[in-house]
């Protein structure tokens, strides 16, 4: 592993995704998609590495990965989404009908089928259900783009025409950004620190493009509609071009607080929704949304720590406990003749 880069902190990158997908939810920088996408890649990258070192190497290994995935995201999203359903009904906004208690349970409990559900209570958790998803087909999925990184031209293929095939709501559309961080941990496909910055310094310019493009859209009043500044095709390049930078972070050391730092966001990703909608942050004028904005970050940030520190960090050092325990020996060496 590379010496450390403090600019290019895991957890901090990790922590802005989720700020992104924050600013999305309530300004018109739409940015959340491209945020998205880059934890995909940033998953893949991660599952790969610890399937190859740890989930691998322990009894019934398949069974070991999902379990200990599932461990890892379900209790957090079980409490989210409950305290969704417990604000909307404090607010009296819940609906009437959310397509069935059963499958409502179901998905809000065991993340799969979220994103097909009629009404979601925590829209964000439509993104953990293409992480499970991924979980399920992780193993083989691995292994094919481990023997041959072209896979990923098929990923690409696939992700073109999951709509027309039906699988829209599947993981299919995201493969290949799944591919992409697996394909860098299996082909040891690691930017250097130039590609790394020239990859971020090009992210930001063309951020900075659509931000004066947004400017003037606003300045003329076309503010309606898409913005196309940050449309689903500018999103989608965004994520492409922070690839690099995403997996660069990979490589550096990081200390407790980072890290702490990168499960909280998280927490923040699966508790703003809820948050800004008990707040009603995109009522009043632009004082009041700014005012609302800030309440609503503090809270989030506040409840967020508080989360990992009594529920999240506490059940997260059982799951590793649990497959530390599941590893299987390796062969023992050999006795020294005396």
């Amino acid at each position: 592993m590379a010496a450390t880069d403090k600019m290019a902190s895991p957890g901090v990158l990790r922590m802005t995704l989720a700020f992104a997908v924050f600013a999305h939810h309530t300004t018109m920088f739409n940015l959340g998609l491209s945020a998205v996408l880059i934890f995909f890649v940033l998953s893949g990258y991660w599952v790969a590495t610890m399937w190859t070192n740890t989930y691998s190497k322990t009894s019934a290994a398949y069974a070991t990965f999902l379990v200990s995935r599932f461990w890892r995201i379900a209790p957090v999203f079980a409490l989210c989404s409950g305290i969704a359903w417990a604000l909307l009904f404090w607010r009296g906004a819940a609906p009437d009908d959310a397509g069935g208690i059963v499958r409502q349970l179901f998905s809000n409990v065991m993340i799969l089928g979220y994103n097909s559900l009629p009404y979601q209570a925590n829209v964000p958790g439509w993104s953990l259900d293409m992480e499970l998803q991924f979980y399920l087909v992780a193993p083989l999925f691995i292994f094919l783009v481990a023997r041959n990184v072209y896979v990923l031209i098929a990923c690409m293929a696939l992700s073109v025409l999951s709509r027309a095939l039906g699988g829209a709501t599947t993981v299919a559309p995201f493969l290949l950004f799944f591919g992409l961080g697996v394909a860098a941990a299996s082909h040891k496909i690691i930017p250097s620190r130039r590609l790394a910055y020239r990859a971020l310094y090009a992210t930001l310019a063309l951020l900075f493009l659509c931000s004066l493009i947004f400017a003037k859209d606003l300045a003329l009043g076309e503010t309606q509609g898409p913005l196309l500044a940050f449309g689903v095709k500018t999103n989608l390049l965004i994520a492409v071009l922070m690839t690099p930078w995403a997996i660069y972070t990979t490589q550096q050391r990081t200390g407790a607080t980072d890290r702490m730092i990168g499960d909280m966001s998280y927490v923040f990703y699966l508790l703003h929704w809820s948050v800004i909608g008990a707040l009603g942050t995109g009522e009043g004028d632009y004082a009041q949304r700014f005012l609302l904005c800030s309440e609503a970050l503090i809270v989030i940030l506040a409840g967020s720590w508080l989360i990992w520190l009594l529920y999240d960090h506490p059940i997260s050092k059982m799951r590793a406990a649990w497959v530390a325990s599941r590893r299987v020996a390796g062969p023992q060496p050999l006795p020294v003749a005396a």
